[in-house]
């Protein structure tokens, strides 16, 4: 099991290794390879160890038998710096092996929630980056970009922009633009065409976030944005983006130090937004039990328009949302829980640039009866009584995935200011470009299939209808050859299961009013059955879209022709 454990760490480590070299040499299409890998390397290891240890055991082996290993490997991994990473994969697999309901405490790991001790971000391996005597920017931009990804194309200039933005920043926050250095961890952290630097600016007991953004033109590696606030931080290590890669000795200190950067952000997001993602569910799940201890808390209906396809339910306590497939989905959607569970998986294995909300699947919890109020379980177990079932004093809930929770488009839009809807809905049309240069089509592009996360950004999290540009084909409206035509309730047309006419998308996407009239100045072209073809012709080239979690307004300026932005 140790064994298994330490091929599966050492493939993730290589694989971020091998990602600084997929950036310095523009290979997007193996960095977005080696990212789905690095999704499924874990479960094969997990089948492995079930099969070498069932080899061992026999197959028939009972819980004793796996108890008794449990020990011997806590005592094997005891020490290590990446210890409870090793003691989820132990749980995974018992949990895979035994179809395991609830928690078994004998043959898993379990700890209840503690809060991670802020001490613990001081074992994160880092580097100090030193400002100048007088305080000076200049020699911490250097300092930065020397141990940032290698080649840089333009050092000086780099450096020159990269100081400023440094003591704008430091005027900014104290009124003085003096630094003494930055702390830095002492990985890159890599996704797709971007790489980053991460630590925090210092001044004396004062501190702030930094993270330095690099892109990698054809020009040559350049340092793209600063950005020196937590929520631009948040954003990077954001739900809707896909995992970052870093190469990591110690996690849970370096999960410590990033917590220092962004106190916001749970401990398990972390985990998952650098690729431990099993781990993150580990540590959501004792959020879980942790918020359903307290007295006063009980699960309640999600806001927003009831799907069609999934029952949705929250903690009031926490920005998690629950989401478990119906047994029977309702009409007009054409749809079964295997395809509603593919889809799902897509997302999962696929770059999500920033639009669409990670799902984490679990299989067999079970929670309390007590923390559910009487006519949400009663929904529950009427909708989908192969998944939620009572037994006991315990509801068991098969198999449900957990979204991060955001305000339904369609409800902000109510309640928002003009400056703010306004400001939603020109990024609702940004979202589906961002997917639509993903090879993504939403399918069903109704408001309340967006949400908006507390930084304002738009995001997607209804996958049924979801499907690659080249399963559709999109068309311009046949016009009508007659009055007839025109007044008739039925298409005049012939009209096959993947065609998509762009031009009835603001039919059903925004009611007429001002918000409209912002769209359509901004995104008239979404409408048009040409550009999206376009994006179909982008699609088959395999081109990699260069995606952006910060405002254009926070790029350092730089030419960035043939680069792809």
């Amino acid at each position: 099991m140790v064994e298994l454990f330490d091929d599966y760490q050492a493939g993730v480590r290589e694989t971020a290794r091998r990602a600084a070299r997929h950036f310095a040499e523009r290979d997007w299409v193996a960095a977005r390879a080696d990212s789905t890998d690095r999704l499924t390397l874990y479960g094969a290891k997990v089948f492995e160890a079930i099969a070498r240890v069932d080899a061992l055991l026999g197959a028939g082996a009972d819980e004793e038998g796996w108890a008794a290993t449990r020990d011997a490997y806590a005592t094997e991994v005891a020490g290590r710096d990446d210890r409870e990473i090793a003691e989820t994969f132990f749980s995974s697999t018992s949990r895979c092996r035994f179809a395991t309901i609830g928690v078994h405490s004998a043959i898993e790991f379990h700890h209840p929630w503690a809060p991670l001790d802020d001490a613990e971000a001081d074992a994160a391996p880092t580097r100090w980056c030193a400002a100048g005597e007088d305080g000076g920017a200049g020699p911490l931009a250097a300092s930065l970009l020397a141990g940032g990804p290698e080649p840089l194309a333009h050092p000086r200039r780099d450096a020159e922009r990269v100081a400023r933005a440094l003591a704008t920043a430091a005027r900014g926050a104290w009124g003085d633009p003096r630094l003494d250095g930055a702390e830095v961890l002492d990985t890159v952290f890599y996704r797709n065409r971007e790489a980053y630097v991460v630590g925090r600016l210092r001044r004396g007991e004062r501190s702030l976030p930094l993270v330095v953004a690099f892109r990698s033109p054809a020009s040559g590696i350049e340092a793209d944005a600063v950005l020196t606030t937590a929520d631009e931080a948040s954003i990077v290590f954001g739900f809707a983006w896909s995992y970052l890669h870093a190469d990591l000795a110690h996690p849970r200190a370096s999960v410590a130090f990033l917590r220092r950067l962004m106190p916001l952000k749970r401990v398990d997001e972390l985990y998952t937004a650098i690729g431990y993602n099993k781990h993150g569910k580990t540590e959501l799940y004792r959020v879980l039990g942790h918020h359903l201890a307290q007295r006063t808390t009980h699960f309640a209906e999600a806001e927003g328009t009831k799907g069609l396809v999934m029952a949705v339910f929250t903690l009031p306590s926490l920005n998690v949302v629950l989401k478990v497939i119906k047994d029977r989905i309702d009409a007009p959607k054409r749809t079964t829980r295997r395809e509603v569970e593919r889809q799902y998986r897509r997302v999962f294995l696929n770059d999500r640039v920033g639009r669409l909300a990670d799902a984490q699947l679990f299989k067999g919890l079970a929670f309390p009866i007590d923390c559910f109020p009487d006519d949400l379980l009663a929904e529950l177990a009427f909708v989908a009584p192969s998944v939620v079932r009572i037994e006991g004093d315990m509801v068991v809930v098969h198999h449900v995935y957990t979204e991060r929770r955001v305000r339904p488009l369609n409800l902000y839009l109510q309640d928002a200011g003009d400056e703010a809807a306004v400001a939603a809905i020109l990024d609702y049309g940004e979202a589906i470009r961002d997917l639509a240069a993903s090879n993504i089509f939403p399918g069903d592009l109704l408001l309340k299939n967006f949400g908006v996360s507390r930084h304002g950004r738009v995001i997607f999290y209804d996958y049924d209808e979801l499907a690659t540009l080249a399963d559709c084909r999109f068309r311009h409206l046949p016009p009508p050859r007659s009055l007839d035509d025109e007044m008739a309730a039925e298409p005049w047309f012939s009209v096959a299961d993947h065609d998509v006419f762009p031009e009835e998308f603001l039919r059903y996407m925004i009611p007429p009013g001002r918000l409209r009239d912002a769209f359509l100045e901004a995104h008239r072209d979404l409408l048009d059955a040409d550009w999206w073809c376009a994006m179909q012709e982008r699609a088959r080239t395999g081109e990699v879209p260069n995606t952006f979690p910060y405002a254009p307004s926070r790029r350092l300026g730089f030419e960035t022709a043939g680069d792809g932005s």
